[in-house]
C-alpha cells in the first residue's frame, strides 16, 4: 500500500543519494556522516509505525496519520537532512476502536516489551484490566508473542539510533503509563461527579508525577474568573468523562507530535531554508478515501485532502496534455475534464462553507451538533453534492468524486474544538516529568515550581494541592486568553494549503495503490471493488482524458519504422518525416489524426486499425521463415541421421564383444563374489589357508588325486562333484536313510538358480546346494513374504565340522547342521528357522551324482 511503497521509495532515493555522494564526495568524512544520517532516516519508519499505525479492518497496518516527509541534498548530492510534518493523528482511537479494531499499535507493544522494573514502577498489570485496550482479544493474545517483543526491541533500538536521550525515552514510556490507567478512572454521580476509582487515580497520578488531589479537582470541577473572584463549576458524570478522555487523548497527541519535532531536530538540515544548489525531494504519504458504516469529522477532513489531491491531479493531468498539444501544434479545444471545484468551494468556501460553518459554531458555547447541522441543512441544501436525510437525524451526505458518504455529525464540534479544560492543562504543567510539563507549555517559573514540590506534593494536603492547582490554571487561562482561538479544521485546512503549494511548485509524480481484496488474501481479485478504487484515485478519468485525446502519440522515426509496410515497398528505407507519416496513414485509410511537430497523434482505435492492417505481413513472414528453417533442419536432420547409423554399428560390434567376453567369466565371478560376500575376513589369512590344507585324511588324498587335474583344467565343475562322491557323500553329507538324498538337498545348482527354485515359495522354505567355485555348501533360506532369500556359507573345519560361516557352533555332519537349524534361527536377525524342504521342481540336478552311484550297485 501507500505506506509500505513510500518506505520503499525512501530507502531508494536514500540509497542512490548515498552511492552517488560517494563518488563525488571530497573527504571520507562527508561519506560517513552521509552514511550515518541515512540510517537514521530509515530507522524512523519502525518509530512512527509504532506511535502512529494501528490495525484496522482494512488494514493490519494502517497510517492513522498523514505525513509528508522532505529529503535534502546538497550539491555534491549528499543527504543534508529530513523534514517532516504529520497532519491529522486519530487521536479518538486512543481512547475508543470500532469493532474488530485495534488500538496504536504502541499500546500492544508496551506490555511485550517493556522491562519488568519500568513495569512495576508504573504499576502497569495485565492488559485485559485496562479499559483503551482490553477490548480486542485478537491483540492480546499476540502481547507474548516473538513478533511483538522482537517489534519492541526495534522501536527502542530505532528511539537510540535517531537521538532520543535515554531521559526522554523514560518520560515517554511513565506519558504512555498515565494514558493507560487514566482510561481506567470511573466516576460517580450524574449531576456532580467524582471519582470513584481512586486506585486508578493514583496509578495515573504516580505516573505522570501529578498530586492525586490536584487531578481529581481537574478531572471533576472547573474553575472561571466573574468579577475577579473564582467560580468554581462541579462537572456532570458525562462532562467529567469527556475531561478524563480529552486528557488521555491530548497526551498522547501531543506525545506524537513531541516525536516528529524532535525527529526534526535531530536529523533535518542545520539551515531550513535552502541554498543556492540544494535540492529537496518530497514524499507525501496520506490517508486514501475513507467510507465507513460510522463518518465522522475525521473522514470528513480525510475526504476533503482527497478532494483537494484530486483537484490538483485532475489539473495536472489536464495540464500535461493542453502543454504537449500546444508543443506539437495540436488542437485540444474539445477536450474536457471532470473538475470538482464546485465540491471543494461547499467545503472550503467562506463564510458559507462547511467548514466555516463548523468553525462557528465550534465558538459558540451553547451552540450543539444538533444546531450546526440545522445550520448546514439552512446553507448548503440547494448546492451540488450536498444532501440532507429525510427525517432530523443528526447527519448529512456528501457527494464526493469518489462516491457517496453519509456523515454522522455527533462529536463533531467536540472534535473541531479539540480543546482540553484550562484545568487539567493546569495540572499537567505542575508534573514532575519533564516531558509532559513541555508538552503542556511549562515555562521555566512553571519548571521551577514542579522541582521544588517533587519531593513533597504527594503529602501535601488537599487544600494546598488545590491552592497550587488554581495558581496554575490561572496562569494558563491568561495566556491561552492572548493566543487566538483555533480548531481542528481550520488549522488543518491551512496545512493543506501549504502542501498544496509545496506540491504546485514541484514537479509532482503519482503512485496509485490499489488493493485487490478486503479479506487481505492472496490470489483474491474483486473487480469490482477494484474498479471503485480506479475511479475515486483519478485513474478512470485520467484515462479517459487521453481517450478522448490522442491516445497514442509515437515520433515519427518509430511510427515509419513500425508501420512501414503499409506505405512502401519491402526493403525500403524511408526518412522518419511528415512525409513518410501521411504517406503510410493514407495508403492505410486512416481518418481523424493530426500530425504535430514531432509526433503523430492517433486516437484509441487507430492503433488497432493499423495493427489490423499489418497484420498480413507477420503472417508472411512467419510462413516463409517456416520454410527455411524446415529446409536447413531437415538438411541437420539428415546428417546427423547417418552420423548416428554409423556410431551405431560400431557400438553394437563393441557391445557384442564385451558380452561374449563376459559371459564366458559369468558363472565363476559369480559364484566368487557371492561366496566372498559372506566369508569372514579371516577366511583370506594365511594361516586360515593353511589350516584348510590340512584336513582329515580322505580329504588330503583326494587333493593329491586332484591337484594336477586343477593345475591343468583350473578349479572346474567336475572337480566339485568329483569332490562331493569320493569325501562327502562317504561321510553321508545330504543322504537319506534309504541311501537316497535328502529332500532338501541339491546339486550344483548357481544362486539365481536357487533363488527361482525358492521363489513364491513361504517364509522358512529352504535348500542346501554344492558349490560350484570350492569345495563346500551353500544354504539358501526364505525369510520374508516378498520372496526375499538370504544366503549363507557352509564351511567345514580343519577337524572335518560343518559350521555356518560367521556362526560359532559346530556340527559333525551337514545332516546335523541342516537338523539344527530346523528348531533354531539361523542367525538371531532371522524371522524364522528352516521349516519346509525345497525339493526338485524341474531337471534333476543331483543326476551327476547318482549316475556314479548306479554303476556302483550295479
Amino acid at each position: 500500500g501507500k505506506t509500505e511503497s513510500a518506505k520503499l521509495f525512501i530507502k531508494h532515493i536514500i540509497y542512490l543519494s548515498t552511492r552517488l555522494g560517494i563518488t563525488n564526495a571530497e573527504n571520507a568524512k562527508d561519506v560517513e556522516t552521509a552514511k550515518g544520517l541515512e540510517e537514521k532516516i530509515i530507522q524512523l519508519n519502525p518509530m512512527l509505525e509504532a506511535f502512529g499505525n494501528a490495525q484496522t479492518l482494512m488494514n493490519d497496518n494502517s497510517s492513522r496519520f498523514g505525513k509528508f516527509i522532505e529529503l535534502r541534498f546538497s550539491q555534491e548530492l549528499h543527504v543534508q537532512g529530513v523534514l517532516m510534518y504529520e497532519y491529522l493523528l486519530e487521536k479518538s482511537r486512543v481512547v475508543q476502536q470500532g469493532p474488530g479494531e485495534q488500538n496504536f499499535h504502541i499500546f500492544y507493544l508496551y506490555f511485550s516489551g517493556l522491562p519488568q522494573d519500568l513495569k512495576n514502577k508504573f504499576q502497569i498489570s495485565n492488559p485485559e484490566n485496562h479499559r483503551f485496550i482490553r477490548d480486542n482479544p485478537t491483540a492480546l493474545a499476540k502481547i507474548n508473542s516473538k513478533l511483538y517483543k522482537d517489534m519492541w526491541e526495534e522501536v527502542v533500538q530505532c528511539m537510540g539510533i535517531v537521538g532520543f536521550t535515554q531521559a526522554e525515552v523514560n518520560d515517554l514510556w511513565a506519558l504512555l503509563a498515565g494514558v493507560i490507567h487514566a482510561g481506567d478512572i470511573e466516576f460517580s454521580g450524574e449531576d456532580q461527579a467524582a471519582v470513584s476509582s481512586a486506585k486508578a487515580l493514583e496509578r495515573t497520578c504516580s505516573a505522570l508525577g501529578v498530586d492525586m488531589d490536584a487531578m481529581g479537582e481537574a478531572l471533576t470541577t472547573s474553575v472561571n474568573v466573574m468579577r475577579g473572584e473564582n467560580v468554581v463549576r462541579a462537572y456532570k458524570l458525562y462532562e467529567a468523562e469527556d475531561a478524563r478522555d480529552a486528557m488521555a487523548k491530548g497526551l498522547y497527541g501531543r506525545a506524537f507530535t513531541f516525536i516528529v519535532r524532535k525527529a526534526n531536530e535531530l536529523l533535518g538540515p542545520q539551515e531550513k531554508k535552502l541554498r543556492p544548489g540544494e535540492k529537496t525531494i518530497g514524499i507525501l504519504d496520506i490517508f486514501g478515501f475513507e467510507c465507513f458504516k460510522r463518518n465522522s469529522f475525521e473522514q470528513l477532513l480525510i475526504n476533503l485532502a482527497n478532494e483537494q489531491l484530486q483537484f490538483f491531479f485532475n489539473n495536472h493531468i489536464f495540464k500535461m496534455e493542453l502543454d504537449e498539444y500546444a508543443r506539437e501544434g495540436i488542437d485540444g479545444s474539445k477536450i474536457t475534464y471532470e473538475d470538482n471545484q464546485p465540491l471543494l468551494d461547499l467545503l472550503l468556501q467562506k463564510p458559507r462553507g462547511l467548514l466555516a460553518i463548523c468553525d462557528e459554531e465550534a465558538f459558540f458555547p451553547k451552540a450543539s451538533d444538533d444546531s450546526m447541522i440545522e445550520k448546514m441543512h439552512a446553507a448548503l441544501v440547494e448546492l451540488k453534492g450536498y444532501e440532507r436525510p429525510r427525517g432530523n437525524e443528526c447527519r448529512f451526505t456528501i457527494h464526493h468524486y469518489a462516491g457517496k458518504v453519509d456523515y454522522d455529525g455527533d462529536g463533531f464540534l467536540e472534535k473541531n474544538r479539540d480543546s482540553l479544560a484550562v484545568d487539567v492543562v493546569g495540572c499537567l504543567r505542575m508534573s514532575e516529568n519533564d516531558l509532559v510539563r513541555a508538552l503542556f507549555g511549562a515555562d521555566s517559573a512553571d519548571n521551577l515550581s514542579a522541582k521544588k514540590s517533587a519531593k513533597s506534593i504527594k503529602t501535601k494536603n488537599a487544600a494546598e494541592a488545590k491552592k497550587k492547582l488554581r495558581q496554575s490554571v490561572k496562569k494558563v487561562a491568561k495566556e491561552q486568553a492572548k493566543t487566538k482561538k483555533t480548531t481542528v479544521g481550520s488549522e488543518f485546512k491551512e496545512s493543506l494549503a501549504e502542501l498544496m503549494k509545496e506540491m504546485s511548485d514541484a514537479s509532482p509524480h503519482f503512485i496509485r495503490c490499489i488493493k485487490p481484496n478486503m479479506e487481505k488474501k492472496a490470489g483474491n481479485f474483486n473487480g469490482e471493488l477494484v474498479t471503485k478504487q480506479l475511479r475515486y484515485t483519478g485513474m478512470l478519468e485520467t484515462t479517459r482524458i487521453r481517450k478522448e485525446g490522442y491516445a497514442s502519440r509515437p515520433l515519427f522515426a518509430d511510427f515509419v519504422s513500425r508501420y512501414k509496410l503499409l506505405g512502401f515497398s519491402f526493403g525500403s528505407n524511408p526518412a522518419g518525416n511528415v512525409a513518410s507519416c501521411e504517406k503510410i496513414l493514407k495508403h492505410s485509410g486512416i481518418q481523424g489524426y493530426q500530425i504535430g511537430a514531432t509526433k503523430v497523434f492517433l486516437r484509441y482505435f487507430h492503433v488497432d486499425q493499423l495493427n489490423e492492417a499489418m497484420r498480413p505481413f507477420p503472417r508472411a513472414a512467419t510462413f516463409i521463415s517456416k520454410v527455411c528453417r524446415g529446409f536447413t533442419a531437415r538438411r541437420r536432420v539428415r546428417k546427423a541421421l547417418q552420423q548416428s547409423q554409423e556410431q551405431k554399428k560400431m557400438v553394437d560390434a563393441l557391445c557384442l564383444l564385451v558380452e561374449k567376453k563376459s559371459a564366458e567369466m559369468e558363472t565363476v565371478m559369480q559364484s566368487l563374489i557371492e561366496e566372498d560376500e559372506i566369508r569372514p575376513l579371516e577366511a583370506f589369512s594365511p594361516k586360515y589357508l593353511k589350516e584348510k590344507q590340512a584336513q582329515q585324511k580322505e580329504f588330503n588324498k583326494f587333493q593329491k588325486s586332484i591337484k594336477k587335474h586343477i593345475k591343468k583344467e583350473g578349479f572346474t565343475r567336475e572337480a566339485s562333484v568329483r569332490w562331493f562322491k569320493e569325501v562327502e557323500m562317504k561321510k553321508g553329507a545330504g543322504m537319506s536313510g534309504g541311501g537316497g538324498f535328502q529332500e532338501w538337498f541339491h546339486g550344483i545348482i548357481t544362486r539365481a538358480e536357487a533363488e527361482e527354485l525358492l521363489k513364491g515359495n513361504e517364509p522358512g522354505t529352504f535348500l542346501v546346494r554344492v558349490a560350484e567355485s570350492r569345495f563346500g555348501y551353500s544354504l539358501s533360506h526364505v525369510v520374508h513374504e516378498n520372496d526375499r532369500v538370504k544366503h549363507y556359507m557352509i564351511d567345514q573345519t580343519p577337524d572335518g565340522q560343518y559350521q555356518v560361516v560367521g556362526n560359532k557352533r559346530l556340527f559333525p555332519s551337514l545332516n546335523a547342521l541342516v537338523e539344527h537349524h530346523k528348531k533354531h534361527r539361523v542367525v538371531s536377525t532371522d524371522p524364522v528357522p528352516l521349516i519346509y524342504a525345497c525339493g526338485q521342481t524341474g531337471p534333476d540336478d543331483l543326476a551327476e551324482f547318482k549316475a556314479g552311484e548306479a554303476k556302483k550297485k550295479k
